[in-house]
């Protein structure tokens, strides 16, 4: 069976929200990196390879599904998953026709964190990586 890669990019401007994230993430055997905004994210690609990304979507900057755009053209075997506190909002059609990208918007705070781990996993086992 092939492994699958675990290295998980967590993309908000709330540092508690990224705490969380990583602490949950890094008890269940994953590698975790973070960035505070869309432009750090992407500087942080260059670097450091991420087989997956939790993406806030209201971030000062460069916003969430701007985020995602960019990252999936450099990184077309890159999962994406919307994670937001904004009950308003609805995923722009160009996004929601990525195939990396989560049909699923998970709302914050997330009360369902292991359905969010298994979306990811669900995602990640369907790519070539």
């Amino acid at each position: 069976m092939k492994q699958i890669k675990k290295n998980l990019l967590i993309v908000d401007d709330e540092i508690y929200i990224r705490q969380s994230f990583i602490d949950y993430f890094e008890d269940r055997d994953w590698s975790v990196f973070d960035a505070e905004s869309g432009e750090a994210a992407l500087e942080l690609l260059e670097k450091q390879a991420c087989s997956a990304a939790i993406v806030d979507i209201r971030m000062t900057g460069m916003d969430g599904e701007t985020f995602i755009r960019n990252a999936s053209k450099k990184y077309p075997n890159m999962i994406f998953v919307i994670c937001t506190g904004s009950p308003e909002y609805e995923t722009s059609e160009d996004i929601r026709r990525l195939s990396n990208a989560a049909d699923q918007v998970f709302g914050k705070p997330v009360t369902c964190i292991d359905k969010l781990e298994n979306t990811i996993k669900e995602m990640l086992g369907t790519q070539t990586l």
